[in-house]
């Protein structure tokens, strides 16, 4: 019976703990599990579920999907069939198309449908994105189901990556998809469900966690992944890289050569359904953050995910951008290179186009990107005279929010709150002075913060992921050395309640501990002690 009650002290006190952990990593966004929004294909590998509304969101955005009837992020459709006197424009490409990072009202996409509206020119806009797919799935995508839209223009928006997995079968090597040969025909039949299912441990924040935080300090196995190369020209110790990032290279890559072979295949076909249906067809290549962004560039140089410190000479991020252009040309395919515009934009405005640590469009760079395709749409005529510009307008692009930043709403109030607080509870004290210390604390905490963001993203990769667990390691160690002897204390109560069975008690008594601790160690500073038990 002892063992058993020792036992059962042991398995409760760990299971509060590992309670208590997972919901304080729920509170960040960044290590909450996200919701699916694609389901299996047998044709394209994944589809977007149709009908399905999911929320994710991190640290840089929230973001709703609402999918519609016929697996478009897009308004309700009863069917594919074009509305009479419009002109349809059909949108393919992965999660930038779709996009990833912002609500649809900030969406490149409806920016044009909206805009092109105004000017009375009766047009609409189907955004036909997929997060994950490469060039050939977006073809066969149109091949087996956009033809049914009737699009007048079809607009197709490759990026780097997807060089690389249009010369694939599968995606890292468990979730099948299709691929066409060079010569334009489909390689692939009915796919294989063989990704692996989604597990509970999946699901839990300890496992992001562990999975972000965790495995990227420890050091990586000398091996080389089957998804990573070394390449060649290193002066150094030689490097490995991902082999999606293989198109950057200077020097192409033999295994690179033929997934380019496999990409002009795809871009075959869909110029081939382009022509049956009558559709024009125009490629736009997105540059990457690297291209627009010189800052983003070091940082991808740096990257142990990325280009992990391979010579600058040896690779640009221009390179895919040029592979699909030179294609388009080759083929005989219209093209627009939206860099110099999203360049020129980046420069005037000051402001960055991409998300600070995701790779995508913020909704600065979307609405660059929509006047980018706007200017190029006049200029090369996209739409017949039937369908021209009855008045001119403009995109409005709302400027930053004004008055004050937005983290001085959040201290304003604990400023005020506290404060209040403090002055009904201690009526001897002189206001003036509790702002003061108050707004010093707060001052103290909201600079660390702040601060610490910035500097987490001026550093470099192999010191900036350290800093973290760095982190609570010494907050650890502070909490230690302020409880000094009474840490043994705090063990020898806890072997006589586990000794003596009482594991019943044990989440009320960690508990305790852990709110004594709290008030031990804010007790010991002489900036927190005055306000401790007004913020408990």
């Amino acid at each position: 019976m002892r063992v058993l009650n020792v036992f059962l002290a042991f398995a409760i006190s760990a299971l509060l703990a590992f309670a208590l952990f997972e919901a304080g990593l729920r509170l960040f966004p960044d290590y909450r599990p996200q919701p699916v929004l694609n389901q299996f294909h047998a044709r394209l590998g994944w589809s977007k579920t149709p009908g399905k509304t999911v929320t994710r969101g991190t640290t840089e955005f929230d973001v709703t999907f609402e999918i519609n009837e016929l697996g478009l992020r897009d308004e309700s459709m009863e069917s594919t069939r074009k509305p009479g006197g419009t002109y349809r424009v059909l949108m393919l490409g992965d999660s930038f198309v779709l996009g990833y990072t912002v609500d649809r009202k900030d969406l490149f996409v409806d920016h044009l449908e909206r805009w092109w509206n105004e000017e009375g020119r009766r047009v609409e806009v189907l955004n036909a994105g997929t997060e994950g797919y490469s060039t050939d799935q977006e073809v066969l995508w149109f091949l087996d189901h956009g033809v049914d839209y009737e699009p007048d223009l079809v607009c197709i928006f490759p990026y780097e990556n997807d060089i690389y997995w249009a010369g694939e079968t599968a995606y890292h090597g468990n979730r099948s998809k299709p691929r066409f040969a060079p010569d334009g025909t489909l390689e692939t039949g009915t796919l294989a469900d063989n990704a692996p299912k989604g597990s509970a441990l999946q699901e839990l924040a300890l496992f992001q966690f562990l999975q972000k935080t965790v495995l990227p300090l420890l050091p990586r196995p000398k091996a080389v992944s089957p998804y990573e190369f070394e390449p060649a020209g290193q002066s150094g110790p030689p490097v490995s890289i991902p082999r999606e990032f293989g198109p950057l290279l200077t020097e192409t890559p033999d295994f690179i050569d033929d997934a380019i072979g496999h990409t002009r295949g795809a871009l075959i076909a869909l110029q081939k359904g382009c022509k049956t249906i009558g559709a024009r067809l125009v490629l736009v290549p997105l540059p990457s953050k690297s291209v627009i962004d010189p800052e983003a560039r070091r940082k991808v140089g740096q990257l142990p995910s990325a280009m992990n410190g391979l010579e600058e000479s040896l690779w640009s991020p221009d390179k895919p951008v040029e592979l699909f252009l030179s294609m388009a040309t080759e083929l005989g395919i219209e093209a627009y290179d939206p860099r110099p515009a999203l360049k020129e934009r980046a420069k005037n405005i000051g402001r960055p186009l991409y998300f600070g640590n995701d790779f995508h469009f913020n909704p600065e760079g979307n609405h660059a990107f929509a006047l980018a395709l706007h200017k190029s749409a006049e200029k090369r005529n996209w739409f017949p005279m039937a369908h021209g510009a009855e008045r001119s307008t403009h995109l409005t692009i709302p400027d930053p929010e004004g008055g004050l930043p937005t983290w001085m709403i959040p201290f304003a109030v604990l400023w005020v709150f506290l404060s209040v607080s403090f002055i009904l509870t201690y009526r001897d004290e002189n206001p003036a002075l509790v702002f003061l210390k108050i707004a010093g604390m707060l001052g103290l905490i909201f600079l660390l913060i702040i601060g610490g963001g910035s500097l987490l993203d001026i550093l470099p990769p192999a010191i900036s992921t350290w800093i973290l667990p760095g982190l609570i390691l010494v907050l650890l160690g502070f909490v230690a050395f302020k409880l000094g002897r009474r840490l043994a204390t705090i063990l020898e109560l806890m072997k006589a309640f586990t000794l003596r069975g009482h594991w019943y008690l044990m989440p009320l008594v960690v508990v305790l501990l852990t709110i004594g601790s709290l008030l031990v160690v804010a007790a010991s500073s002489p900036l927190i002690a005055p306000f401790i038990y007004t913020l408990f």
